[in-house]
């Protein structure tokens, strides 16, 4: 019984690392991650987004990352500042400190803001929830 056992847990082990392996596999070929994304999007260099990015919506949203992996700017009233990281494709940025004005007629979308990503010249802009909440181009 106990020789029956052992090949039992060998044969697991086998079949376990091996599932192991073909994930990681899948993974580094560039197939799907946890999130449910395809792999396709390319990998984000910090000198991609240092520099100033703005709207020209009324206020001027803007942000301006450094390559230290700070990141401030205004929401078109507010000065707004945090930090960011790259991890992959994105930017995550952390939630703002934030001036508190009252600014009648400026939508301060641009306080939501938790990732962006790249897309040619713009900056889309993503909420906590992961939905897109606003574009930015770069500055000249």
């Amino acid at each position: 019984m106990k020789r029956r056992t052992r090949w039992a847990a060998g044969v697991a082990a086998v079949v376990g690392g091996a599932a192991l392996l073909v994930g990681c596999a899948s993974l580094s070929a560039g197939g799907s991650g946890t999130d449910g994304e395809t792999g396709d999007a390319e990998m984000i260099e910090q000198a991609d987004v240092v520099g100033t990015w703005f709207s020209d919506e009324q206020g001027k949203p803007t942000l301006t990352f450094d390559d230290s992996g700070k990141v401030s700017g205004t929401d078109g009233c507010n000065g707004i500042g945090s930090t960011y990281a790259i991890d992959g494709d994105r930017v995550r940025i952390k939630s703002f400190v934030s001036t508190m004005m009252g600014c009648p007629g400026v939508d301060d979308w641009l306080r939501g803001v938790r990732e962006v990503r790249l897309s040619g010249d713009e900056l889309l802009v993503f909420n906590s929830s992961g939905d897109e909440i606003g574009t930015l181009q770069r500055e000249a």
